[in-house]
């Protein structure tokens, strides 16, 4: 029994290092998207100052706006109060798990495990800079069982990211959105 057991754990290893996701992937289309999320983790190669980097992130909304297409809404705390923040995005037709953000910029959104869990992964050129960002995020919470944190950090490698960038950003409530929307 031992035996198989190390077996079966030297098989999950070497799956997991080859490139193979842990929980099973599936692409998100916008009307399964829709609702309250937070952001459990995160990292990217955005030109932003440490604290920033590492400042508490409000659950955001997402939503489908007056046109039908997908909209990211996030209540950002700043010294005059809460600011709504708003991006809208439409799957893109002829890349499936893709979505446009604008000209030329694409996010990919999967669930991961279900439906609860998605990692979302931005890959762009702006003013001949690359920038990389990778986001995992749940619907219900923002804790994820160790699976899906391996899962994310094969994700975070896929981007050359270094996984020791992975940012567990702290919860902050002060501009929590309506979870109603």
């Amino acid at each position: 029994m031992a035996t198989m057991r190390l077996f079966l754990l030297t098989i999950g290893l070497t799956m997991h290092s080859v490139g193979c996701y842990i929980n099973r992937s599936r692409c998100a289309k916008t009307d399964e998207l829709l609702g309250y999320w937070y952001i459990i983790r995160w990292a990217g190669n955005l030109p932003l100052p440490e604290a920033k980097l590492r400042s508490p992130l409000p659950p955001f909304v997402l939503a489908k706006n007056k046109i039908g297409y997908l909209e990211f809404r996030m209540n950002i705390s700043k010294p005059i109060g809460c600011v709504e923040f708003k991006m809208a995005m439409n799957e893109a037709k002829d890349f499936p798990c893709y979505f446009t953000l604008w000209m030329w910029h694409y996010i990919s959104i999967t669930f991961m495990g279900g439906e609860n869990f998605a990692i979302a992964g931005l890959n762009s050129i702006t003013n001949n800079v690359h920038q990389k960002m990778a986001m995992l995020m749940g619907r219900r919470n923002y804790t994820a069982d160790s699976t899906l944190l391996m899962d994310f950090e094969e994700f975070v490698n896929s981007l050359d990211l270094n996984k020791t960038s992975i940012i567990n950003p702290p919860y902050d409530d002060s501009c929590e959105p309506n979870k109603k929307s």
